[in-house]
């Protein structure tokens, strides 16, 4: 086998990075490599969220296989079904109970304009959030690799240090938290009476309302959970991604060239060996082959674990986090019946509103009888397995575009001179 297809040590023979034994490396202008970054970031996290939204139309209850985006968009059209129409009680029928049936219904009903006072809004925060995330850890995962090899050579062998991909992460997720927490706290607060009694005709007229009401500093209160979840969870979501895909590709892989060297020796040493001189086009195309398939097979394993990670993080943080979103919507409330400064008031409670969902919490442990770990991932198997599919295809498309688009496609580097 030409040498050309030896593998480089902890790296990837992919179109993620090219290698010296597979083209030349090419140093790229910071500007471009910076539109690269967003672009990818604009049409991966675009497919991710796209994905994640139209897939729930076609589902009876999305979470059976799928995780919905940040902000489900679908709960006001179920709601909607339930209260007026005499559906979801019958036995069950795609054509009548798929969420693309259900959608339809109401648009009949309400009319287009439904859809960019119900359903635009969440699509495009899901959207924002994710384009933010993405851009954010491409650029500084960069900057973190050129930093690290800065003055020397890099080696062009795909691979980032595992510690670089953490913090990349952890920037990515804390950047994505700070603007994801006014959305949270306005998401979070919208409570499904307001919208049926009338009060608010769509998401816009409820966010003004919203910003109105608490002001500023409401809008950011409780940001230290979103803070804390969204920064650890990438951090590990990303490192997590990386480590799996890179090392376990490689092991494999190695694992693979060795049985074949393992083969060819014992049909030589037994004279089952060919007389015939194997075609290099031929060793080639299977040489590609195997490194596609391998290529995919470990980006969707990446995927997987890179949601676990995520989720063992961010699942018990997002439990405590909707606590203390309820009780920061009770001193709305009472901020709304006072008469008092609005910014004075909210100065004197939402600090104390930390305390109070320790007190809510340890009180409905005491209540459960469970340990501090039960309580936290009771249910976290199920939420886990309906989070892999769209995270694991979401990583696959990141991984594919990230590689066209910084031209670095494996049919440009194995077969030219």
């Amino acid at each position: 086998m030409s040498t050309q297809y030896q593998r480089v040590d902890n790296g990837l023979p992919s179109d993620t990075v090219p290698t010296d034994d597979f083209a030349p490396a090419k140093t790229k202008d910071p500007k471009e490599q910076m539109a690269s970054n967003k672009a990818v970031s604009l049409l991966s996290a675009g497919v991710r969220a796209l994905f994640l939204q139209l897939q729930t139309i076609y589902l009876r209850t999305p979470v059976k296989l799928f995780r919905p985006s940040r902000f489900d968009y679908m709960v006001y059209v179920r709601e909607q079904v339930r209260l007026n129409l005499d559906i979801l009680s019958k036995p069950y029928r795609f054509h009548t109970h798929s969420g693309l049936a259900l959608l339809t219904r109401v648009l009949r009903e309400k009319g287009w304009k439904f859809i960019p006072d119900h359903i635009l809004p969440p699509l495009l925060a899901n959207l924002a959030t994710g384009v933010i995330l993405y851009a954010t850890y491409l650029t500084t995962l960069d900057a973190f690799d050129k930093r690290r090899h800065q003055g020397e050579q890099k080696p062009a062998n795909g691979v980032y240090s595992p510690f670089d991909t953490w913090r990349a992460g952890l920037i990515a997720g804390a950047v994505q938290s700070f603007v994801a927490a006014p959305l949270d706290a306005i998401y979070s607060r919208l409570t499904l009476s307001d919208r049926f009694e009338g009060k608010h005709t769509g998401y816009w007229e409820y966010v003004a309302h919203k910003l109105k009401q608490i002001g500023v500093v409401g809008v950011f209160a409780g940001f230290g959970f979103s803070l804390v979840k969204e920064s650890l969870g990438f951090a590990f979501y990303f490192s997590t991604f990386e480590l799996v895909k890179t090392r376990g590709y490689n092991m494999t892989y190695n694992m693979i060239e060795r049985y074949r060297k393992v083969k060819r020796s014992v049909k030589k040493t037994l004279g089952f060996a060919s007389t015939e001189a194997l075609d290099p086009q031929l060793l080639m195309l299977e040489e590609r082959r195997l490194t596609r398939i391998l290529r995919s097979t470990y980006i969707l394993l990446a995927g997987a674990s890179a949601a676990v990670s995520l989720l063992a993080v961010q699942y018990p943080l997002s439990k405590v986090q909707q606590i203390h979103f309820g009780r920061l919507e009770l001193i709305d409330e009472l901020n709304a019946v006072s008469h008092h400064n609005k910014n004075s008031f909210l100065g004197r409670f939402y600090p104390h509103s930390y305390i109070d969902t320790y007190i809510r919490v340890k009180g409905i442990k005491e209540k459960s009888g469970l340990s501090w770990i039960r309580l936290a991932y009771k249910g976290f198997a199920t939420n886990a397995l309906t989070m892999i599919p769209a995270t694991s295809i979401g990583l696959l498309v990141f991984e594919i575009m990230r590689t066209k688009l910084t031209d670095e496609l494996e049919e440009k580097a194995p077969f030219e001179n």
